[in-house]
């Protein structure tokens, strides 16, 4: 059994920090009890981060919730870990790093495992927690849209993906590097007419180029596998994307619930 207490979820990303505290370290991830984010731009540069790192976390170590561990999902490098880890030793907390290929019971094909990104295979720890489904496609709409292959044979495998420049991405590159084109909103709507003006061409397009993506791949999985795969949404253009893509479940939380899952199978493994 984990010893009670909170845990301290952090996931260090390319446009936010964000961190939540989930209640018990005995139970799965559902809802964040406290919830809390940053522009990743605030702790730059990481290598002078400690600082920016103890005046907004530090407060959630601090909070009454008698943390146990911090768990930390982390894209920005080395230098960032060691102000969490810092702060954490002066709080006198464990610090949990999530690690790729840590456990049996989820596996990455990837050549080099270190190199995978941290979000994406804390989504993918998240998606084995919940998916009934053998043949899964992971779709996370962040700075960058990624989407993961995860299957279920033996145990769950990560069998590879693809990274393309995401939806806010795509948006602002049009608008930076053109004359005239102006910054808009996706417009995820979903019309057989033609779009008539130049913000709808561009809202809709977007919209539409991403969706092909996701088509693509599942079409492809469903030609090798023979069955449907499962879509799953996450990132913070998941919901308005689900309406082009109904067929999708949200897996919300999912960095979250990932490095939930992760400390309790390296707890329980520990115990062993």
């Amino acid at each position: 059994m984990i010893k009670a207490g909170s845990l301290l979820c952090i996931d260090a990303g390319n446009t936010l920090v964000k961190w939540c505290l989930h209640d018990s370290a005995n139970v799965r991830f559902e809802q964040p009890s406290a919830f809390f984010s940053q522009a990743t731009a605030e702790f730059k540069p990481f290598s002078e981060s400690f600082g920016a790192v103890q005046q907004h976390l530090a407060p959630s170590l601090n909070s009454g919730h008698d943390v146990r561990a911090v768990l930390l999902s982390n894209v920005l490098g080395p230098e960032f870990e060691q102000s969490v880890r810092s702060v954490c030793e002066a709080a006198d907390v464990s610090l949990h790093v999530l690690t790729v290929n840590r456990h049996a019971e989820v596996q990455s094909a990837y050549q080099a495992p270190a190199t995978l990104g941290k979000d994406r295979w804390a989504a993918c720890m998240a998606l084995s927690e919940v998916s009934q489904i053998k043949v899964n496609l992971l779709v996370s709409f962040g700075t960058a849209t990624t989407l993961d292959v995860v299957v279920k044979n033996a145990c769950w495998q990560h069998l590879g993906g693809f990274i393309v420049p995401g939806v806010e991405t795509m948006l602002r590159s049009l608008h930076s590097n053109t004359a005239e084109l102006p910054k808009v909103q996706l417009d995820s709507t979903s019309t057989n007419g033609w779009p008539v003006s130049t913000q709808q061409a561009i809202g809709q397009g977007v919209g539409r180029m991403q969706k092909a993506m996701v088509d693509s791949m599942a079409a492809q999985l469903q030609s090798e596998y023979g069955i449907p795969p499962a879509i799953w949404l996450t990132g913070g253009f998941a919901s308005v994307m689900k309406t082009q893509l109904p067929q999708a479940t949200l897996l919300e939380y999912a960095v979250f619930k990932g490095l939930v899952l992760d400390y309790r199978l390296a707890q329980k493994g520990a115990a062993a």
